[in-house]
């Protein structure tokens, strides 16, 4: 049985932040969480630039809630990338070439030498990003492959993998 499409990529070490990004800034709970802490920081602000507006518990709290804001930007703009790239160069799997070929029944995911068939009933829904696409399946352990845009730079072969994934009905998000 012949794949009815096939994709080649090498990952970079981009890669990997980028899919991380997208997957955050297309879920619900962490854009809640984000605007949540965002409103917290915005009235700490103004609750440290304008003393008088809080007496002088909420001033300490309203430090509290700063440093804990800027750590949570920190974290999320510099320690999960350099974790990511950190990662990238110890583990030689990260960096293998990758073939992605859609079956009608499954993807087969091969690297290197070794492979994995996930089927697409498996697949709760991919997430689209503006420079990738991300699978998300679900099964015994959750795995989330990725296709960087680099991988298909054509709007032909984009279109292609959408109507795949809407003849399947898998949800595109």
């Amino acid at each position: 049985m012949e794949p009815r499409l096939t994709i080649r990529f090498t990952p970079e070490k981009g890669d990997y932040v980028r899919a991380s990004r997208t997957l955050a800034q297309k879920s619900p709970w962490f854009l809640v969480l984000a605007g949540l802490i965002l409103l917290a920081v915005i009235g700490s602000g103004l609750l440290v630039i304008f003393p008088g507006l809080g007496g002088e518990n909420l001033l300490s709290i309203a430090y509290i809630v700063l440093v804990a804001g800027v750590v949570y930007l920190l974290y999320y703009v510099l320690m999960i990338p350099w974790q990511l790239r950190r990662a990238y160069q110890a583990n030689e799997h990260l960096r293998m070439e990758r073939t992605l070929s859609f079956f009608d029944t499954h993807l087969r995911m091969a690297f290197g030498e070794r492979g994995v068939d996930l089927p697409w009933e498996s697949l709760s829904k991919v997430v689209e990003g503006r420079d990738c696409y991300l699978m998300m399946f679900k099964g015994d352990q959750l795995v989330y492959p990725f296709i960087p845009g680099r991988a298909v730079p054509d709007t032909q072969d984009r279109e292609v993998i959408m109507a795949f994934f809407r003849e399947k009905e898998i949800k595109v998000i």
